[in-house]
C-alpha cells in the first residue's frame, strides 16, 4: 500500500486508475456527456469509493482538483518513473473537459474508470436510455440538444448539435441509432 495524503491506496488501484488517466481520449461532446452520466449514475458505490481514494491520494494539498504537479508527482509514486511534460499536457487536454487547467473530481472519475466498466451493454444502454427522451430508439437532434443544455443561454448551437451528429451518424440520417451510439 502506498500512503499519500493521509490516504491508504492499494497500489494496483492506482496504477489502473493512472493508466485509464493517461490513456483517456473522448472524442466527441456525446461521448463525454456519456461518460459523465454513467459515472455518475450508473458505477458501483465500491467503484465510486476506489476511485475516490485514488484521487484523495493524488490531491496532496486537498483542493479537491489535481494539477499537473499532482499528476506528474502520482504517476512518480506508482509507475516509478517521470511523466513527460508533453504527456501531461497530452493528457490534460484530454481529461480536463471544462479547460480550467485542473482536473476536478468529476473529470477523474470519468476517465480514471475503466473503460469495460463504461461500456458495458446494460450501462450503455441506460446512457442512450437517458438521450432517447421520447423512448423512441432513436436520439434526435433535439434531444441531443436537450440533454447536452447547460443552463439556458448556454445550450449547443444548431451547428454544434449537427457536428455532434455528424461524428456519429454512420448512415448519415441525422438521428443516432443505440448501433451507432455504442
Amino acid at each position: 500500500m502506498t500512503e499519500l495524503a493521509n490516504v491508504a491506496v492499494g497500489e494496483s488501484l492506482a496504477v489502473s486508475a493512472l493508466t485509464n488517466l493517461s490513456g483517456f481520449h473522448a472524442d466527441s461532446t456525446l461521448k463525454q456527456a456519456t461518460y459523465a452520466f454513467i459515472a455518475s449514475q450508473l458505477i458501483s458505490k465500491g467503484e465510486r469509493d476506489d476511485l475516490a481514494k485514488v484521487f484523495k491520494a493524488f490531491d496532496t494539498n486537498g483542493d479537491g482538483k489535481l494539477s499537473i504537479d499532482e499528476v506528474k508527482t502520482g504517476y512518480l509514486e506508482h509507475y516509478g518513473k517521470i511523466m513527460s511534460d508533453e504527456e501531461v499536457v497530452t493528457m490534460f487536454n484530454a481529461v480536463d473537459s471544462d479547460k480550467s487547467g485542473f482536473i476536478d473530481y468529476s473529470e477523474f472519475v470519468v476517465a480514471a474508470m475503466q473503460q469495460s466498466q463504461v461500456t458495458s451493454q446494460d450501462k450503455l444502454q441506460a446512457a442512450f436510455r437517458m438521450f432517447d427522451k421520447d423512448g423512441s430508439g432513436i436520439i434526435s437532434a433535439d434531444e441531443i440538444r436537450e440533454v447536452l443544455q447547460f443552463g439556458g443561454s448556454n445550450s449547443m448551437s444548431a451547428e454544434a448539435v449537427d457536428a455532434v451528429i455528424k461524428q456519429v451518424d454512420a448512415n448519415g440520417d441525422g438521428e443516432i441509432s443505440f448501433e451507432e451510439f455504442v
